[in-house]
This record gives structure tokens, sequence and C-alpha cells, in this order.
């Protein structure tokens, strides 16, 4: 009798945690399921032919910092920084303050609305900007040394 109420107690605690599981993993599963992945939080691209150090600080909506990392990158060279866990399956519209520092001299800080998961935010380090037409070779580009946009990407 007692070994029958046992292997009752066992099979409920196991049903149980598995419509617990599956209770915890779905909304976690399903905005995957549907949206696909999501893009990187931060892309730097070092467009010039020096190495840089580029100090990368992200502010929340509530001037929180979420991130404060210094990278070193070499000449033409990209980073890719993951979207923290938390603003992975985030669906709103959120905005965050950008401050990024080039080898402790120039520092660009810009305010940039990411309005869903695929969306990114390109930091890119002398860049060559050619007016209202990026990359034409036939204009004199303007260098700038910092340059924020976001992206959004089709995952």
């Amino acid at each position: 009798m007692a070994n029958k109420i046992r292997k009752k107690f066992i099979v409920t605690l196991s049903l149980l945690t598995i419509v617990l599981f599956i209770c915890v993993s779905l909304p976690i599963t399903i905005p995957f399921i549907f949206t696909g992945s999501t893009a990187s939080f931060f892309i730097i691209h070092n467009h010039d032919v020096k190495s840089h150090e580029v100090t990368v600080e992200v502010f929340d909506q509530h001037d929180k910092s979420i991130i404060n990392e210094t990278h070193h990158l070499e000449p033409k060279s990209d980073l890719s920084h993951s979207r923290p866990l938390s603003l992975k399956f985030s669906r709103e519209k959120k905005e965050y303050t950008y401050k990024v520092t080039v080898d402790k001299q120039i520092t660009n800080i810009t305010k940039v609305e990411i309005p869903n998961p695929r969306t990114s935010v390109d930091i890119r380090l002398y860049y060559k900007y050619y007016g209202e037409i990026p990359h034409m070779d036939y204009e004199s580009p303007e260098i700038i040394p910092i340059f924020v946009e976001t992206v959004e990407w089709m995952c």
C-alpha cells in the first residue's frame, strides 16, 4: 500500500514539474519561435587604420547605467555585444543613451530608440561620411570620429 502511494506521489510530482517547466518556458520560447533571434545590442566598427580603445556606457530610460565596458579594437575590425538577457524578449519600444568614448579623448552621447529585438545600434569609428549618399567615391568624405545609428536586421 505504501509503495503504491509513493509511486503515485512520484508520478504526480513529475507531472507537476513538467507542467511548471512548460508554464515557465512558453512565455520565453513562443516569442522566439515567431520573431526569430534577437540582434546584437550594439556593434562597434573600427574603420580606421589604427587601433583604438573604446568605452561604451549605455543608460536606460531612467539614466541607470546598464553597460559600462572598455574594448580594444584593432584596425578595420568589428566587435559585437549581445543583448542583455533582460532585454532579449522585450517587445516594447525603449530609449537608451549611448556614451561612446574613443581613446579617452573623444566622446559622443547619443539617445537612440530601440523599437524591437531586431534593432541594433551601430557604432562606427572614423567613419567616412559622404553626406546623403554614404560610400560614394566621387566626393571627398567627411571623417566622423564616432557615428552612432540604429539598424534593423531581418533575422
